[in-house]
């Protein structure tokens, strides 16, 4: 009897605390089934769905005729632009645009916006874990979705060509730029999600996300050339970074090198980009840890 009381008085006295990766997996599913309930989600990625089925389907009118003549083909570089939803002419892919505001900057400047970051810090036990958990559940998010949607991308581009009568491209080729495509897209909603914990304000991030690869990089790459005359500079700036990792044609001609404002080599360009995305991430850890709920 007496062992019994002892046992149980332990039991009160000593609460069993969960290992790190039981708490990381049950932070990782509070964050995806909260982002599972949102009408946003899956309209994103259904939208991402029918993009991704009309540009295979479209992918035909992007054959072109060679210089010493013969039947149409399409190009790897247009090969690759086109599954990559125009990365380099949009200046970032048209898949970024639906999915990093659903998945980078969503999950942290909601909670705060309407006031229930408490409840996850609660409910999580952590607030490390809850900004861990959101970035995890962000970056695989927007990664099985760029994944699924370049799959049905190439299904749909493969058959339209077949039917067409058209030759294969060379898909091999392409297969390295893609890659490099999906690890872009997996840490943008990281660096995404950095941002929004920094900037406290989901407009503000969205709106630099917007300006950032389309005019901030640009300004600043001059800015920076004019002074100081290091031209180089541009090359690291972060989306200049992964357009160099995206592009897919090897001697890109002047004005598609313009466009990419770099001249990074690809995986140098990819290390570069996932660089920046860390220590944002990392950044906005800190910025996470220290707020107010409120």
């Amino acid at each position: 009897m007496t062992n019994e009381a002892d046992t149980a008085t332990h039991d009160r006295a000593v609460p069993v605390v969960p290992l790190a990766g039981t708490a990381l997996k049950r932070a990782v599913n509070f964050e995806w089934l909260r982002l599972k309930g949102l009408r946003s989600t899956w309209a994103v990625l259904g939208s991402l769905t029918v993009l991704a089925l009309l540009n295979g389907v479209l992918l035909p009118m992007e054959a072109a005729e060679s210089e010493r003549g013969g039947q149409p083909f399409v190009e790897v570089a247009r090969l690759v632009d086109t599954l990559q939803f125009n990365a380099i002419a949009m200046q970032l892919p048209l898949s970024a645009w639906f999915l990093v505001f659903v998945f980078g900057t969503g999950p942290i400047a909601s909670e705060f916006r309407h006031r229930t970051a408490r409840t996850a810090w609660l409910t999580v036990g952590s607030r490390g874990l809850s900004y861990a958990a959101k970035l995890l559940v962000g970056a695989l998010g927007t990664l099985t979705g760029s994944t699924v949607a370049l799959g049905l991308g190439i299904a749909a581009g493969s058959t339209a060509l077949t039917v067409r009568g058209l030759p294969q491209p060379d898909w091999p080729a392409a297969f390295g730029p893609l890659l490099r495509y999906l690890i872009v897209m997996t840490f943008l909603p990281i660096l995404a999600g950095g941002l929004a914990s920094l900037v406290r304000s989901r407009l503000v991030a969205v709106l630099s996300i917007i300006l950032w690869p389309l005019l901030l990089e640009r300004i600043f790459g001059l800015a920076v050339a004019s002074v100081t005359g290091a031209d180089e500079v541009r090359s690291w700036l972060p989306f200049a970074a992964a357009r160099a990792a995206m592009n897919g044609a090897e001697q890109p001609d002047g004005f598609t090198r313009a466009l990419i404002g770099s001249d990074l080599a690809p995986l140098t360009g990819l290390s570069t980009f996932c660089f920046y995305a860390t220590v944002l991430a990392c950044c906005g850890w800190l910025g996470y840890r220290r707020r107010a709920a409120s």
